[in-house]
């Protein structure tokens, strides 16, 4: 199982620092004393045996994550028929769960869902509510019971045209306010195939790590071909 880590930005805190190792999604390490701060985080991109396309780990608990974004489908019928069959499925303790439906079903899923699966929205704004035609702010998201927000996503990057920064923006003011960010990274296929894999997905990380105040409640989501990545 091979390794790469890198530093995301600044210096290296003088705080004696234990760099985290994985197994499989399992995060490992001897000391306690971990300093969380951005500015002397690690990536750490694990190569398993098999190629995997989306894994989520939560940052620094070792907990399992799995999220399951619904992107723009289903209707109230369908809905009702997932929930159905999501609410008696059997869930192991260790394993947190998280649905993103589209927004006008969020309420839905909100008051029929076990509680034992949280609630993420797909998008929200960079700030708070106001003249801002077609947006979701945090805090209505808050106020209907979100948890979560997936920001970053690929299609908000390359067919909404939303940038790295713009992105780490959005996850610096739900974090702010409460929300968990699952924070997508990812390149494209002709970026990877230029061998610019690496390049664009620290870009892409940076952008949070600048935005934001540490990686606690945050779980990095990241489609790579090959490659688990944890935070």
């Amino acid at each position: 199982m091979s390794m790469i880590s890198t530093s995301l930005s600044g210096p290296k805190s003088a705080t004696s620092y234990c760099a985290p190792e994985f197994s499989g999604l399992r995060r490992l390490c001897p000391n306690n004393n971990t300093n969380n701060s951005h500015s002397s985080s690690f990536l750490r991109f694990t190569s398993p045996r098999k190629p995997l396309r989306r894994v989520l780990a939560m940052a620094g608990t070792g907990q399992f994550f799995v999220g399951g974004n619904w992107k723009c489908n289903g209707t109230k019928e369908s809905i009702t028929k997932l929930i159905s069959d999501l609410n008696s499925a059997k869930m192991e303790s260790d394993v947190d769960v998280v649905v993103a439906p589209p927004f006008i079903y969020i309420d839905q899923v909100k008051s029929s869902l076990t509680d034992r699966i949280e609630i993420s929205a797909q998008n929200s704004w960079v700030s708070k509510g106001g003249a801002f035609t077609g947006e979701i702010s945090v805090e209505q998201l808050k106020d209907i019971g979100c948890k979560w927000v997936i920001l970053g996503h690929s299609e908000r990057r390359h067919v909404i045209g939303e940038d790295n920064q713009f992105i780490g923006k959005k996850a610096g003011y739900a974090l702010s306010q409460g929300v968990g960010v699952i924070a997508c990274i990812g390149e494209l296929l002709e970026e990877r195939e230029a061998g610019k894999t690496f390049d664009v997905c620290y870009q892409q990380l940076k952008a949070y790590a600048d935005a934001v105040p540490s990686w606690d409640n945050i779980v990095i989501a990241m489609s790579l071909y090959g490659l688990l990545v944890l935070v």
